[in-house]
């Protein structure tokens, strides 16, 4: 697969025999509760590179480098059917520099033009994982589903993940090249810092899911819940609707209006949005929401 010039010297190979050592310190060194190790150890590795399990019809696994240097793997599962999976794991030293985007973009010129009846691309994040999430939203993959309680957690409880896919005519169309226009909002969350007109909604927390200009958004607190906006952004501006139900002594009511929302850097780096709602029962507010960073 050919380098690109936005990740300097990236280059995907096939995984060998040669490479197990650091695949395996790969795997252990970049898990996360999120992105468990897939458990690989050394001898199984070796041998199921070395009688082809991970270059066949069925699944391909590539080393990912970087000026040579090893900097994580990329497996594709499921091949020779519609849906093939991918799985990426990149070295804690390579990470913040686009390199998980461009892997992706690499995987899918090769596969879509490989094979034939591959139609999606597909892959999965935690709930939770917002790097991997904006990582899949810059490489053009759609958020299309939520898998609720699909990842095993430590304590014996089970998280919902968030399903990602690049289609054939996504890839065809160059979605997976195009840069997200404006500020990337997906996965990124937001809490109320300040309201100065309109009711105060304690514990007020908000969640984006953007697909490019488009922007979707799922939010709550102490006295909203089950809330959803949905809104178009350009530049720093985000136009949307809304609907949630308010809490009330015996019933929720259902509430629906819309807002105009600026988005705009902190001096501290992160991002807030300086929100302007009303609803279509006249009641309207400004509220100041700040960038949760983890």
């Amino acid at each position: 697969v050919a380098e690109r010039p936005a990740v300097a010297d990236l280059r995907l190979r096939v995984l060998v025999t040669d490479d197990v050592d650091w695949a395996v310190e790969v795997d252990r060194t970049s898990a996360t509760a999120l992105a468990p190790a897939l458990g690989w150890d050394a001898a199984t590795l070796a041998a199921e590179l070395e009688t082809g399990t991970w270059a066949d019809e069925h699944r391909f696994a590539w080393a990912v480098t970087v000026a040579g240097e090893p900097a994580g793997f990329a497996l594709v599962t499921d091949l020779g059917g519609p849906d093939a999976s991918v799985v990426l794991r990149i070295a804690p030293g390579f990470r913040g520099r686009g390199l998980g985007r461009e892997v992706l973009r690499s995987l899918a010129d090769h596969h879509f033009a490989a094979d034939a009846g591959v139609m999606r691309l597909t892959g999965r994040a935690h709930e939770r994982n917002v790097p991997m999430q904006r990582v899949f939203n810059a490489a053009g993959f759609r958020m299309e589903a939520r898998y609720r309680e699909s990842f095993p957690q430590p304590d014996g409880s089970y998280a919902s993940e968030w399903g990602y896919a690049l289609t054939r005519a996504d890839w065809q169309a160059g979605r997976h090249l195009a840069a997200v226009e404006g500020i990337d909002l997906h996965g990124l969350t937001f809490t109320l810092e300040e309201t100065t007109d309109g009711p105060v909604v304690d514990g007020l927390t908000v969640r984006f899911l953007q697909e490019g200009r488009r922007a979707l958004a799922r939010y709550e607190s102490d006295e909203v819940t089950e809330g959803e906006l949905a809104g178009v952004v350009v530049d720093d501006l985000l136009e949307y609707r809304f609907v949630h139900l308010v809490e009330g002594v015996t019933t929720a009511q259902r509430a629906t209006g819309k807002g105009r929302c600026r988005v705009q850097q902190r001096e501290d780096g992160r991002l807030e949005l300086v929100d302007l709602w009303s609803d279509d029962d006249g009641r309207h507010g400004r509220r100041v929401l700040v960038e949760v960073r983890r």
